[in-house]
């Protein structure tokens, strides 16, 4: 969701043009209304009255002499209020051109690490005191984690999660929010803990174009872990590790994907499978039921319902695909065709059920994080609800009821031009979380450390291989 955010910021003449307040309320109520038309996250997690107040202090906080910037960080706070990952804003095309115009970008690049905000890259100045892998512990006198959270208020996230808005504020992300909730500095004052003890030093930084954002402007190497490549490998004559970074791509990849993977633990006896989908944001519905339907015999029933309201569904109902899915208008709501609801649904993308002789019955350890949301978040709470996988890791970003996803539309703000994503479509898995808006919980919490990020180190791996071999309890 949010790596899409480097494209909506932006400096310049033409962002910080000021509106008029009786413009921008009208395109405030507008977006609220194609929200309450078409959305189905607005008042699924807090009271109706709760969020009509919330709205109506925004509207009432546009007044004269917002910028185009002013008013998109009011858009933000509203797009957060519908708990929905998938909801997006986005500023006019022109603005986006506009990007880079000002020197006044972080040109730091974080991750967070179990409460340790790190620092993965560096695209301005050399400085040889500053290190991949260091901890940045303050920013022009402001703790970062505080600085973090205070990005919060303009990110959505599915239900009240906060694993995935730690996720997704990380990476350049960061620079840019700083950028658009405290707007332009002339330098940056970084407080840093050294990397052999607990000596802290301070160093200053010049801001940046938004245009120094590219790799060969990059200070450190690249690091990469395998949990964020389709790998498979076999650890030993017992134990074999699936890493499934995505459910997005060709669907037949998937099948040759998964056809080989159970092929090989079939052929070798494996009785430990490790599935790492920490990495996984989701992708094309089907694929995450097709691996499911290699670790059981029994097809279950995945969703409670499937539904749309009226104005997307008129707006739909007569393509290909809605037809495919036989989606019906009853009891004020349009529902999916009830095939659709069981974890043997492939979708319409062409998956075959697997060999029954390849599925696997033995023991599954699944690793996840907060980035794992979306199909991926779905595919944790497919396993939770058939008690099939042990959990190591961190609270998935997606919540285990389900999500506000599929087909979305996209409305243009008349007078802001600020475009909106809508997703329409709500999944209700079938359950009944004990802390709804919440996602799939882990057996086993293992965060990902600094020093777990600077060795290079899978932590919820090597946890899971001392797990298997008692070494662990």
């Amino acid at each position: 969701m949010i790596a899409g955010l480097v494209l909506f910021i932006a400096s310049g003449a033409l962002a910080q043009k000021n509106m008029a307040a009786k413009k921008l309320r009208r395109d405030f109520d507008f977006l609220v209304a194609e929200l309450r038309a078409k959305h189905q996250g607005l008042y699924q997690y807090l009271p109706r009255t709760e969020v009509d107040r919330r709205l109506d202090s925004l509207r009432q906080s546009i007044g004269d002499n917002l910028s185009r910037m002013d008013f998109y960080r009011i858009v933000l706070q509203v797009v957060e209020l519908t708990n929905e990952g998938h909801t997006e804003a986005r500023l006019p095309p022109r603005t986006k051109l506009r990007l880079g115009w000002s020197k006044t970008f972080f040109p730091l690049a974080l991750s967070h690490h179990d409460g340790k905000w790190i620092i993965t890259q560096n695209f301005g100045a050399e400085r040889p005191t500053l290190q991949k892998g260091q901890e940045l512990l303050r920013l022009n006198g402001q703790s970062v984690d505080s600085l973090a959270r205070s990005f919060f208020p303009y990110l959505a996230s599915d239900g009240f999660n906060q694993t995935s808005k730690y996720e997704w504020v990380g990476s350049l992300n960061f620079a840019l929010f700083y950028r658009l909730v405290y707007g332009p500095v002339d330098q940056f004052r970084l407080t840093v803990r050294a990397m052999d003890g607990p000596q802290t030093f301070t160093v200053e930084l010049d801001p940046v174009r938004f245009t120094a954002y590219k790799k060969k402007n990059a200070k450190f190497p690249p690091r990469y872990f395998e949990y964020t490549r389709f790998t498979r490998r076999i650890l030993n004559d017992s134990i074999a590790y699936l890493s499934v970074p995505s459910f997005g791509g060709r669907a037949q990849t998937f099948a040759d994907y998964y056809r080989m993977a159970f092929s090989e633990i079939d052929s070798l006896g494996i009785q430990h499978l490790i599935i790492d989908i920490q990495d996984n944001g989701g992708g094309t519905e089907g694929n995450e039921n097709l691996l499911f339907s290699y670790l059981t015999d029994q097809a279950i029933r995945k969703y409670r319902r499937v539904t749309m309201r009226q104005a997307p569904y008129l707006d739909n109902k007569d393509d290909n695909s809605f037809q495919l899915d036989r989606w019906e208008w009853r009891d004020s709501l349009a529902y999916r065709g009830e095939f659709t609801t069981s974890s043997a649904y492939l979708s319409d993308i062409g998956h075959q059920a697997p060999d029954p002789a390849l599925r696997y019955h033995g023991k599954v350890y699944v690793l996840i994080s907060g980035t794992t949301f979306s199909g991926g978040a779905e595919f944790a709470s497919l396993l939770r609800m058939s008690g099939r996988g042990i959990f190591i890791g961190e609270e998935t970003g997606g919540t285990y009821e389900g999500n506000v996803s599929g087909y979305s539309e996209t409305i243009k703000l008349p007078h802001s031009k600020i475009r909106v994503d809508i997703p329409t479509v709500h999944f209700q898995i079938d359950v009944q979380p004990q802390r709804p808006g919440r996602g799939v919980f882990p057996d086993h919490y293992v965060p990902q450390t600094a020093a777990d990020y600077r060795e290079g180190t899978n932590a919820k791996l090597e946890y899971t291989l001392e797990l298997i071999q008692g070494r662990r309890r």
